[in-house]
């Protein structure tokens, strides 16, 4: 940055936050916080009355002490680095120690990331890496979704209210991801990868239909060896639905519909995934959550979107015996009515 370095601490914090270019990354963002003297003063004839006494009333800053709603935002810092062609990666520190290191040239050279800078357009072009088609590890695969969906107290005493609220939302949609990434845009239903492809798919409809076992039953025979009279469920340890079914009806369940009919054969899809099919669709999707989108859109945008049935499609790629032999007899009983 330029600056002087000795003082006390209050000292090279102010020429930090004053520094021609330093001052721009001195504070976080964080959004504008709730100030009760703020509503107050902005809302006449509330509260204290304060805007009335000469308009002198106690407008506290919206933020206090490293935070400001006008700073960058991680996101946007990486944008600067990328465009600059600085490498992305590390935490807020290394983002803004990077970015000061290529506008002063002092402090050494940041870490540059592969590519090169368009003589025409000025802008960074990042190098190109080969796609990669190597098939995934099923088993690293799963250990990183059971972690993900099912962390450890220790994680999720540290988590916000919205954290937990959209926990399984964004589980879902990182499950999503790993199907786009692992399965379709290595193809592996083209390249004859069907059993692997389905593996990586049995582990989430397992982690979503029996959730975390493991933990319930270690929940119970604590239970049991208490002595207590009264037994207790323990949460946490099944995969929520209803907490995200936009991301189940637009994301997963689609996918699943697109794997399903990528697979060679029918006979196929039973084999290896008929019964996780089934036990997700029984268990945990039921009639709440079977539809799915078939990116239909009306022209007229009043007409309501059409959607699919998933269950409709087990049916006709994987038969369940339950249900077709109660198909056969809702026509037999329809025949009967209609004979004289």
């Amino acid at each position: 940055s330029k600056l002087a370095v000795s003082g006390t601490k209050d000292e090279l914090c102010i020429r930090l936050c004053n520094g021609e270019l330093s001052s721009d990354y001195a504070y976080e963002y964080a959004p504008e916080r709730f100030s009760r003297a703020r509503f107050e003063a902005e809302m006449p004839g509330y509260g204290s009355c304060d805007e009335f006494n000469n308009n002198v009333a106690s407008l506290p800053p919206a933020q206090k002490g490293s935070k400001r709603d006008t700073a960058y935002t991680n996101q946007q810092l990486k944008d600067m680095c990328r465009d600059k062609g600085l490498v992305v990666s590390g935490k807020r520190y290394d983002l803004v120690l990077r970015l000061l290191q290529n506008e002063s040239g002092i402090g050494g050279a940041p870490k540059r990331a592969a590519g090169s800078i368009d003589e025409e357009t000025g802008v960074f072009q990042p190098k190109k890496r080969a796609k990669s088609m190597k098939p995934p590890s099923v088993e690293k695969l799963q250990e990183r979704i059971f972690k993900k969906c099912f962390p450890s107290e220790e994680v999720k005493r540290k988590w916000s209210n919205n954290k937990y609220k959209y926990h399984p939302s964004d589980c879902m949609v990182y499950m999503s991801n790993i199907i786009e990434k692992e399965i379709f845009e290595k193809e592996l239903f083209e390249r004859g990868e069907e059993k692997c492809a389905w593996d990586l798919i049995n582990v989430m409809l397992n982690i979503i239909t029996v959730g975390n076992e493991a933990r319930r039953k270690e929940w119970a025979a604590e239970q049991a060896g208490s002595g207590s009279r009264f037994f207790c469920m323990i949460g946490g340890t099944d995969f929520e639905l209803n907490r995200c079914s936009n991301d189940l009806k637009f994301k997963f369940l689609p996918q699943l519909v697109k794997a399903i009919k990528a697979t060679s054969k029918k006979t196929a899809v039973a084999q290896l995934s008929g019964k996780f099919l089934w036990a997700f669709q029984s268990r945990k999707l039921g009639k709440l959550f079977d539809e799915y989108d078939i990116n239909d859109r009306p022209a007229d945008w009043r007409q309501p979107f059409k959607y699919g049935s998933f269950k409709e499609v087990l049916n006709e790629f994987v038969p369940c015996k339950g249900e077709s032999s109660t198909e056969e007899s809702e026509e037999e009983e329809e025949e009967e009515e209609k004979e004289p």
